[in-house]
């Protein structure tokens, strides 16, 4: 009977050992956790890594490196929104565009409503000038291309009138150079 008991003791301690050694493999530690939410970052996916940095501070509520990057979500999902906001610039095309003397106003009126026009009203450059001097007011646009890419169009805009753009997440700011 002392022997039976033993095995069965045995037995008991193996199996217990057995469960505990499962329910570790399966919750993830704090650190597989992180780096699955840095797999995510890397990946453009900010609002995905978030969860994984918020389940680490569960487990792990002074886990520095997992608060860190939860604080730099908002900047990271507005990198990833303009990259997107680019990103559109170069895949719309626009079949046909023909500017004789026009002035950036109008050069730039026309280039969004064509963008509008290509993308079915899914996007639109929105440009916004800054020019609090009106060095651009006056300056005109000659430009004749087909199917180019609203980035192209937009680059030898700029570039006639003397100009740059800054991408802003709802806003295409245009400034003359050298500002």
């Amino acid at each position: 009977m002392k022997k039976l008991k033993a095995i069965m003791a045995v037995g008991l301690s193996l199996t217990c050992t057995g469960l505990a050694d499962e329910t570790q493999k399966k919750e993830p530690s704090a650190a597989a956790l992180y780096h699955s939410g840095m797999a995510l970052l890397k990946k453009g996916k900010p609002e995905e890594a978030k969860t994984f940095f918020q389940k680490v501070l569960k487990l792990e509520p002074g886990y520095t490196p997992a608060k860190y990057q939860l604080a730099r979500i908002p900047e990271l999902n507005l990198r990833v929104k303009l990259q997107r906001r680019k990103a559109l610039f170069t895949s719309t095309k626009i079949p046909k565009i023909h500017f004789s003397d026009a002035t950036l106003a109008e050069a730039l009126e026309a280039l969004n409503e064509l963008t509008s026009q290509a993308t079915e009203k899914k996007f639109s450059p929105n440009f916004v000038v800054r020019d609090p001097r009106k060095k651009l007011s006056e300056e005109t646009v000659s430009l004749k291309m087909n199917n180019a890419p609203v980035s192209a169009i937009l680059k030898y805009i700029l570039e006639d009138v003397g100009a740059t753009a800054r991408f802003d997440e709802h806003a295409t700011v245009i400034r003359p150079t050298g500002k």
